[in-house]
């Protein structure tokens, strides 16, 4: 099957960056829906390319842009983990809402879902306050709970914005953050192997100077301001109630609070009145599971799920025909 890869930009909601956007499109079979990427923090949209080839490969088109300060929405390296001076998390959501102007506007009939994953699930989740209603699902990957210290993270951030500079690289703010991430990993090799069981992808990870930086000051305080707002008892209330929800989850993931920060945010949307959401959690799986040792099992589970949500059943890459029921692997709710 060929797919026709298209790049190009489009000027940030911050008014000065160009934010480079990406879509995969399958050439010769029936276009059956579009699938936005939001990718995580220190990283881009192309680590997502076996991903989308896949979901080309089931007649969906794939699109994502690279998120202010990160990949090809750069200009300079200087510029990485740094959003704006002020409001820098709000450009983020914008951003993604003007990708999916731009897609619906060119296939205006296609069903359109989001997958957000870490840092781009908190974004997506503000997102689909005002643009849930223009979709047909949303996928949450390795997301992120209510923490008690996120306050207090933002103030220590901007105090450090306000001392040495919007675009300072603090080495405490990043400790702060990761310190304790590879904590319950036996005889880690490296910083990042909290992220996957793939030693290869955290080889790739850890030599990526697109991966490996440290946030901005700002880039913090913006990313702490995710994590409080898309907490906060507004944006469960203000989620579509129709909208189905997919949330996956690694049961060692520190960034979900090794699942319990997940089961919050789940609890959260049911009971604001969300009824069609599932939850999967895949037993000793890390941060990201679409780049995990066993990334075909979430694959398949995410195509089982789209099919289910266009109303389709039908036999799945992965081999299997029906929903798994591997109780040890997922927590189905």
């Amino acid at each position: 099957m060929n797919i026709k890869c298209t790049q190009n930009m489009f000027k940030s909601a911050n008014g000065t960056a160009g934010i480079t956007y990406y879509i995969l499109q399958p050439e010769g079979v029936e276009l059956r829906g579009i699938i936005q990427l939001s990718h995580g923090m220190c990283e881009y949209f192309s680590r997502y390319t076996t991903f989308a080839k896949y979901l080309c490969g089931l007649g969906f088109i794939v699109c994502g842009n690279d998120h202010l300060g990160h990949g090809s929405s750069v200009s300079k390296t200087a510029d990485l983990g740094f959003f704006a001076p002020r409001n820098g998390w709000q450009y983020l959501v914008q951003d993604m809402q003007h990708l999916t102007d731009i897609m619906q506007q060119r296939y205006p009939d296609l069903p359109y879902f989001v997958l957000g994953h870490s840092m781009g699930s908190l974004i997506t989740r503000l997102y689909i306050t005002e643009y849930g209603d223009r979709l047909r699902g949303c996928i949450l990957c390795g997301t992120v709970g209510p923490h008690p210290f996120a306050r207090t993270a933002m103030r220590m951030a901007n105090s450090v914005a306000h001392s040495r500079g919007t675009t300072y690289r603090s080495a405490f703010l990043s400790k702060v953050v990761f310190k304790n991430f590879n904590r319950k990993i036996k005889n880690s090799q490296s910083p990042f192997d909290w992220i996957s069981r793939d030693k290869q992808v955290v080889a790739l990870y850890q030599s990526d100077e697109k991966c490996n930086f440290i946030f901005t000051a700002t880039g913090f305080r913006d990313l702490f301001n995710l994590m409080l707002c898309a907490n906060n008892a507004k944006c469960f209330r203000s989620t579509p109630k129709g909208l189905p929800i997919l949330m996956l989850a690694g049961d060692m993931d520190p960034v979900g609070n090794y699942g319990e920060g997940v089961r919050q945010v789940a609890n959260f949307y049911r009971a604001a009145g969300i009824s069609d959401l599932d939850v999967i959690f895949y037993k000793d799986g890390r941060h990201e599971l679409l780049n995990e040792t066993n990334r075909r099992e979430v694959f398949g589970d995410i195509s089982r799920w789209l099919e289910r949500q266009l109303g389709v059943a039908q036999d799945f890459p992965d081999g299997t025909c029906s929903p798994k029921e591997d109780e040890n692997a997922t927590d189905n709710h």
